[in-house]
């Protein structure tokens, strides 16, 4: 089995893919923190409409809850996307490694 200058530079560039998309995945879950403050601060909003006795509290605590839920429903779905992403890849890369070494 004799590898080629082009199949070395391939292998190199595949693992380049896998880091930044593994690091993309990474820094997305670190962000999970700015839809958790958001939350935070409708809780507190909510509060302090009611205690306030705000004639609207309900209706901004409906939309502030809808305007969290969504981001939450996103922020999964683009996490789940990413790890979907990340981990086809690395089949791709599995697949490819063993036609490799078949060949």
């Amino acid at each position: 089995m004799d590898l080629t200058q082009n199949d070395l530079k391939n292998m190199k560039g595949e693992e380049g893919q896998k880091q930044i998309l593994e690091r993309n995945l990474e820094v997305h879950r670190n962000r999970k923190w700015i839809v958790n403050c958001i939350g935070v601060i409708a809780l507190i909003v909510i509060i302090l409409c009611f205690y306030l006795q705000i004639s609207q509290a309900v209706v901004i605590t409906v939309i502030l809850v809808f305007v969290y839920a969504i981001l939450r429903i996103l922020y999964r779905i683009l996490d789940k996307k990413m790890e979907m992403r990340l981990k086809r890849f690395k089949q791709e890369k599995r697949k490819s490694t063993i036609k490799l070494y078949q060949s």
